[in-house]
């Protein structure tokens, strides 16, 4: 934000300076479009140094086992907001989602309601807490506003199922993988657990590994850890997995 702030002071002063010259406001448009998009690019290229540098010290973090430690590395990060839009949101998705693998919901609950929408992992964990709650309107809201944004993620449309199976709606659950079916008709899960919701059978999750138990649905005899699986931060169209 105060990139955009600075950007457009700068396109602003080289219009009018040029204007002022009696330069055709045409060139003086284009010439200052040029310098407000090269002082965000340069400035951009500040921020995103750094955040890379913040999520290589939480990837070792994690790694490590010292969760809270990558929590409190992530709060730290929560600064680089005020430069550039869905930091913020982004920031607060990865923290959300160590809070609930730590199985720590009620932290984890508000840093999940302001994640990224396109943290598909984050949304998903927000609309299981409201499952949870048995606030079965808000779960749907949940999963619907996600899968708008990220309808290509097989476990999110399985999750989505699973969850209004368990809240005892199996005829919303076919419908809901009858439609993931038409977004991914190859993914081969989303068509063995829509079989099996046509015949009253149970869903099968545990063949997306790590993926699926991050969400504390299921257990798998000798699981893994409390460490999560690495999550994508993205910040615009670029997106930096650790």
């Amino acid at each position: 934000m105060i990139h955009l702030m600075i950007s457009t002071g700068i396109g602003l002063v080289v219009f009018f300076a040029l204007f002022f010259f009696k330069i055709h406001w045409g060139l003086a448009l284009a010439a200052s479009t040029a310098a407000m998009m090269g002082t965000n690019y340069l400035l951009g290229r500040r921020i995103n140094k750094a955040i890379t540098q913040l999520m290589d010290q939480v990837s070792q973090d994690l790694k490590g086992g010292r969760m809270d430690r990558a929590v409190r590395t992530l709060e730290g990060g929560l600064k680089y907001g005020r430069y550039q839009f869905f930091v913020t949101s982004q920031i607060r998705s990865q923290i959300g989602v160590i809070h609930y693998i730590k199985k720590d919901f009620n932290a984890a609950f508000p840093y999940l309601k302001q994640s990224f929408i396109r943290n598909w992992v984050a949304q998903g964990m927000l609309a299981v807490h409201y499952m949870r709650k048995k606030d079965k309107e808000q779960m749907v809201k949940t999963f619907n506003r996600a899968l708008r944004y990220n309808p290509k993620e097989s476990l999110l449309w399985n999750l989505y199922a699973y969850c209004l199976l368990r809240m005892g709606d199996r005829d919303e659950a076919i419908e809901a993988l009858v439609k993931a079916s038409k977004k991914l008709p190859g993914d081969e899960r989303i068509q063995s657990n829509l079989i099996n919701l046509q015949n009253n059978k149970k869903m099968k999750m545990k063949n997306y590994g790590e993926l699926w138990l991050q969400f504390h649905l299921e257990k798998l005899p000798g699981a893994i850890g409390q460490k999560p699986p690495p999550y994508p931060i993205q910040r615009g169209k670029r997106v930096i997995r650790r």
